[in-house]
């Protein structure tokens, strides 16, 4: 039988960011905007902070990361009526995109080796809850396939 492994679980605060496009200018320089540099760092450090130092790597280990992002809640959303909790949140950044910010920043940490060993994970989007106990952000859990002897 096998598993999964949870390593780390954390939250990094702050509006989530998606990874932005690839841009060419006229003279046909590719670049890729700073729009989510900070979001990214954060990620990178936050990630650093939480991962156990026994972890070996392989360029086979598969990984699952699981990310639910809480955007910024908008205030038609802070009536009396509506929910306190989290909220899915239907709207732009694209959830593959802010994915992929968070997967880069994962790697430049070496919490994996490449973003291709992530095989599996369940990535959500919701409004942050209506009481302020946690504004915007990403709770981030990484998690390592583990063969049962």
């Amino acid at each position: 039988m096998s598993c999964w492994d949870l390593l780390a679980e954390f939250f990094v605060s702050g509006e989530p960011k998606a990874q932005p496009r690839v841009r060419v200018q006229k003279s046909g320089h590719a670049y890729t905007p700073d729009a989510a540099k900070g979001f990214k760092e954060r990620v990178h450090w936050e990630a650093k902070k939480h991962w156990p130092l026994n972890v070996a790597q392989t360029s086979s280990t598969p990984f699952r990361v699981d990310v639910d992002f809480f955007l910024k809640r908008p205030k038609r959303l802070f009536r009396k009526a509506d929910p306190n909790g989290p909220v899915y949140a239907p709207k732009k950044p694209d959830k593959d995109n802010l994915e992929k910010a968070v997967l880069d920043a994962l790697v430049g940490a070496n919490m994996f080796l490449d973003d291709a060993q992530v095989v599996s994970g369940l990535v959500q989007k919701f409004y942050h809850e209506k009481d302020g106990s946690r504004g915007p952000g990403a709770l981030i859990r990484i998690s390592r396939w583990k063969e049962e002897e």
